[in-house]
């Protein structure tokens, strides 16, 4: 439940941003920082044993990190064929 919570705090950042910037990299960009922010500042404030918590944590940096790479690789593919277009 405090997985989805964050993730709804994170995506009214960012439809926020977006809303005031019509800048939808810059609204990503922002969404995904308040998402880490609050997921580690949730993190500290329920850490009576940290031990007990790492699931909090691990999963959803791991979620992170796995959407992280597919993004990195889906926009370099792109940034690559965008390149090869304006050669030819």
């Amino acid at each position: 439940m405090k997985l989805f919570t964050t993730l709804l705090i994170a995506v009214l950042a960012a439809l926020g941003v977006y809303a005031a910037r019509r800048r939808i990299w810059y609204a990503l960009r922002v969404g995904a920082i308040v998402y880490v922010v609050v997921l580690f500042t949730r993190l500290v404030f329920s850490a009576g044993s940290l031990a007990d918590r790492w699931d909090d944590l691990v999963w959803p940096v791991f979620g992170l990190l796995i959407g992280w790479t597919a993004l990195w690789l889906i926009s370099t593919r792109y940034e690559q064929r965008k390149s090869r277009a304006r050669r030819s």
